[in-house]
């Protein structure tokens, strides 16, 4: 099952939108936002998109069992501005014990009643630049081989001001040109990057609404499958000139969980397999090149966690390093767990030795 059938499970209402106002012959691009906390922040990422200089841009916006103060705000939003779809679930699809079931629930519900040619998400605390959504639906009508299209992330904090070195190191990771075949984008991404063609913070591209549903819709690992599953499929655009400006605070989610040791070692591994990513490989691509996929998924399957569970030990977060080794032990191969306990064995031997070399420097 993937995830586009997955989240037809769902229970939630659908609400059209009020008045519509949209340019004849022109792309309709739809931004879906997810809601739930974090009202100062959900204002500035509606408001990013409400005004976009375009205006074939349809905002899609779910309460997804929002705060009151959130919920509020969003139906204001949605009675008092054209184009705005409103998407209500009674309660928040969220759970520590699958922290992106939010993304197959309520991405796709938004995803199969958007009218948009061109679909995007962008987070709750995210924001766009105001010509973001112009420039992105030029890259698709100016090629008819474009299937989708990103702006260059940049890197803000949780008061808005950029990030000078992250957003130069982000910069520097977007080298590809204005279109690119997605099967090279692909091949670059699973390798590495040694091109520097795409480096971006999550799920990021604007992507053909019909391809997007063809290919099974947003799955649990989109910030990789957007190039693996959706990219592959024609060409990719990319402007620099648009931005999405991406916040990096304490309260993002995949911080929250990485704190509490919460690792999901085979969710690559088991997105691939509902998404028949493979299958779609092998259709398009030579065996040399479904064998640097499976590569590359073998090795996210062993390094994901351990990255993890090193981040931990450095940061000195005990608890949280021992319930990390806990679900990989639950969840993982035993070979991984190995290789896990292995080397985080060697980086607490590192750490002792440093503690001691300090000590004998500062007597």
């Amino acid at each position: 099952m993937n995830a586009i059938e997955e989240s037809k499970k769902s229970e939630y209402t659908y609400l059209p939108p009020i008045q519509e106002k949209y340019a004849f012959n022109d792309l309709i691009i739809s931004i879906v936002i997810d809601c739930y906390y974090g009202l100062d922040l959900v204002k500035q990422a509606v408001r990013s998109v409400l005004d976009q200089d375009y205006r074939n841009v349809e905002l899609v916006i779910i309460d997804n069992g929002a705060k009151e103060d959130v919920s509020e705000y969003i139906y204001n939003v949605y009675k008092n501005y054209p184009n705005i779809g409103l998407i209500k679930f009674k309660e928040n699809q969220f759970s520590w014990d699958d922290t992106v079931i939010s993304v197959v629930i309520c991405w796709n519900a938004a995803l199969l009643n958007c009218k948009g040619d061109i679909v995007s998400h962008l987070s709750y605390d995210d924001m766009l630049s105001y010509d973001c959504c112009s420039r992105m639906a030029k890259l698709f009508t100016d090629n008819d081989n474009c299937v989708t299209a990103g702006p260059l992330p940049v890197s803000i904090d949780i008061n808005g001001k950029v990030n000078e070195e992250f957003s130069e190191r982000l910069r520097l990771g977007n080298k590809r040109t204005k279109y690119i075949a997605g099967k090279e984008l692909a091949l670059d991404f699973i390798q590495g990057s040694p091109n520097k063609y795409f480096g971006a913070p999550g799920e990021v591209l604007f992507t053909k609404r019909s391809l997007l549903i063809k290919s099974g819709g947003f799955d649990r690992s989109y910030d990789i499958t957007q190039i693996i599953k959706c990219a592959i499929h024609g060409e990719s655009g990319f402007d620099s000139e648009a931005k999405l400006y991406w916040r990096h605070h304490e309260g993002q989610l995949n911080k929250i969980a990485k704190k509490k040791g919460l690792i999901w070692c085979n969710l690559l591994q088991n997105t691939v397999r509902s998404e028949r990513i493979i299958e779609t490989w092998s259709d398009l691509f030579s065996i040399e090149q479904v064998e640097l996929l499976k590569k590359y998924i073998k090795n996210n399957e062993r390094n994901q966690p351990l990255y993890i569970s090193i981040e931990l030990l450095r940061k000195k977060n005990y608890s949280g390093f021992f319930y990390a080794l806990k679900n990989v032990f639950k969840e993982a191969h035993p070979s991984i767990f190995i290789y896990v306990l292995w080397f985080s064995i060697l980086e607490v031997v590192q750490m002792l030795h440093e503690k001691a070399s300090n000590i004998v420097k500062y007597k």
